[in-house]
């Protein structure tokens, strides 16, 4: 069996794809997010992956993660899919459920118009977020898609996921219950506040107001905070610079990204771990836990960095639990992330004679920056660097 990975340019978001390919030429594909559904990723899709994907991950509700999938199920004709992991709003088994009132439909409208517009960061320009689609009413409206997402929530608790025929299996590795909690929580508040009345199960299109109130309370304040403008950092990027650039750490403290699904797929010895955008401590945590009994670090034949490589959620203890000489940045915003920071603590986590390579999908301020770097620095740092949709041929058995 051959495993190829694939990390696309969604914009600032993630689109990843992983393909199993047995001897036989059986083949198992999983997708993780899409945040932009862009023509690349739907030829790979047609054309590699036969318009069928095995296992489709919404890793969270984030619009970088799940609007390209939305487009995707929407106009993608002759797709199949066999699963699909969503961590949406519970869907209750009520089966009187009503629908929200006139007025309430109003409010709901108002709501879609009120969401902010997006930066297609493909295109550098700003587009309207697509009025009234969301990812949970997209598999509801759709018998097929509906039969195949499954129900319950996905935490670091879920039992293993075995692969069929033979083709390894995915261990969970976030969120914590706490996190869908804290989203649900978000959501019940903001309900309360903008519908005048406390949240009831019972409510119909409870799946669909979640993902648009969440993302706009998420979204807003975006709108009304204002980035601090500091002295211009003006440093010579050599070697030491990111040496130095791997001690600068931060917290991440967003539900959403608290709640992300990061897991590690296993092929007979071989790992790929796929962080989402998940908090360090939470994967760290897990990994004690469920690997305590495996030398550490944990070797991964690929790592697909958290959160589009922010300092708030790659940290020094991270990479010394994991260590793997590729790994996967998808996304990237100007230069807010990648950062430095994260690319240094790359760098010099479990440094042996091998050479990293850090693979960025997207083409930004940040990981033109990094990639700028001179081969003698890079060499210096034993990496190199990629801005690049190539699939990679991971590992055979």
């Amino acid at each position: 069996m051959k495993c190829y990975f694939c990390s696309f340019d969604a914009g600032i978001g993630d689109c990843n794809v992983i393909r199993l390919l047995q001897d036989d030429g059986m083949q198992y594909s999983i997708m993780v997010d899409c945040g932009k559904y862009t023509p690349s990723i739907k030829n790979y899709v047609r054309d590699v992956l036969h318009n069928h994907i095995d296992l489709l991950i919404a890793t969270h509700i984030d619009g970088d993660h799940i609007m390209g999938m939305i487009t995707m199920l929407r106009a993608h004709k002759d797709l199949t899919i066999n699963n699909i992991w969503y961590n949406s709003y519970r869907r209750s088994n009520v089966e009187a459920r009503v629908e929200l009132n006139e007025q309430q439909k109003r409010i709901l409208e108002q709501i879609k118009k009120a969401l902010p517009t997006e930066f297609d960061a493909i295109n550098y320009r700003e587009i309207s977020a697509p009025q009234g689609k969301t990812l949970a009413k997209t598999i509801l409206e759709n018998e097929t898609l509906n039969r195949v997402w499954r129900m319950d929530y996905i935490t670091e608790q879920t039992a293993d996921f075995e692969l069929p025929n033979g083709f390894g299996k995915i261990v969970f590795l976030g969120p914590q219950q706490e996190a869908l909690q804290n989203v649900e929580g978000k959501f019940k508040d903001a309900f309360d506040k903008y519908f005048m009345q406390e949240w009831n199960k019972s409510i119909k299109c409870g799946e669909e107001l979640q993902e648009l109130l969440v993302r706009l309370i998420d979204t807003l304040p975006a709108h009304i905070r204002m980035k601090s403008i500091g002295a211009i950092e003006e440093s010579v990027h050599d070697a030491a610079f990111v040496r130095n650039k791997a001690k600068d750490e931060d917290t991440d403290d967003s539900d959403t990204n608290y709640s992300s699904i990061a897991f590690m797929l296993e092929c007979n010895g071989h790992r790929i771990a796929m962080l989402g955008d998940a908090f360090a401590s939470t994967i760290e945590k897990t990994i004690e836990r469920k690997y305590r009994d495996n030398a550490k670090p944990i070797v991964c034949d690929a790592i697909k960095v958290s959160h589009h490589g922010s300092n708030g959620n790659n940290s020094k203890t991270l990479y010394n639990l994991l260590s793997s000489h590729h790994y996967f940045i998808p996304g990237g915003k100007g230069s807010d992330y990648p950062t430095w920071g994260t690319f240094g603590r790359i760098v010099e986590s479990n440094r042996d004679e091998q050479t990293k390579l850090v693979v960025f999908s997207h083409t930004c301020d940040m990981t033109e920056e990094i990639n700028a770097l001179s081969n003698d620095i890079k060499a210096e740092l034993g990496v190199e660097t990629a801005i690049t949709e190539q699939e990679y041929e991971l590992f055979e058995y």
